[in-house]
């Protein structure tokens, strides 16, 4: 078994997941590879196992989060020492996850976030709606915290065994939209955040989670558990008054 474990959370990527795999593991990278299929209707499961990677399917659909969400589970129950988060949409270059792995190696931080928009980073032509998106985040996650963070909404990550071992546990996880939200309280809990310059690319395939109009949801929803992630900090600092 290798330190790393690559997780990769998928519904309905038929048409991708074969080209993700086949970048990946022509890295030839210290780390073994984990597919979470979401309750796929399609043939994501089938032809992931036709690699030589785990797979575990959700019975229906829970959500992008809650795929993580196993993902970290079964990297706490078999022990791996990092997790790197790379999605089945094809959207993420594979050369990002030697960044990854260096850093986190480094043994300095504990969460280590692929940028598009850092200098050196590339991605494609996004939305109106998702533009937006990513700046609101911005500015919510460093108004509250004071840490800027400029692709709030990467889900390339790589992320130390403290980190996902607390977030393996039941609740402490979002089910669908796992971003501004999460970072704001990993900052609140004191984790070391890193950003590096990352590879995107365009979706050759499928339909994305934030088509249309569902970005205008999803910022509705995150705007939501920001400020029950805010809440909960705030009746935290006022209980460690009280005790002391």
């Amino acid at each position: 078994m290798n330190a790393f474990l690559i997780v990769i959370p998928g519904y309905n990527e038929e048409q991708n997941i074969a080209k993700v795999l086949q970048g990946i593991l022509a890295q030839n990278l210290p780390a073994d590879i984990l597919v979470v299929d979401d309750g796929s209707l399609d043939k994501t499961a089938q032809i992931a196992s036709s690699y030589p990677v785990t797979v575990i399917s959700h019975p229906y659909n829970l959500g992008y989060g809650a795929a993580l969400q196993t993902g970290y589970k079964y990297a706490t129950a078999k022990g791996y020492s990092f997790v790197l988060q790379f999605d089945g949409d094809g959207q993420h270059d594979p050369v990002n996850l030697v960044n990854l792995i260096a850093e986190l190696q480094k043994g300095d931080v504990d969460i280590v976030i692929g940028s598009r928009y850092l200098e050196g980073g590339t991605s494609f032509q996004t939305g109106a709606a998702k533009k937006v998106g990513v700046r609101f985040f911005r500015r919510m996650i460093q108004a509250t915290t004071g840490f800027r963070i400029s692709d709030p909404t990467s889900g390339l990550r790589g992320i130390a065994a403290d980190v996902f071992n607390y977030y393996a546990v039941r609740d402490r996880f979002p089910a669908d939209f796992p971003d501004a939200d999460m970072l704001i309280e990993q900052i609140f809990r004191d984790y070391r955040i890193r950003e590096i310059p990352a590879h995107m690319r365009l979706r050759e395939a499928g339909v994305s989670m934030h088509a249309g109009l569902k970005p205008i949801l999803y910022m509705m929803k995150v705007l939501l558990a920001i400020s029950v992630v805010l809440l909960h900090a705030k009746l935290a600092k006022r209980e460690a008054r009280h005790a002391s």
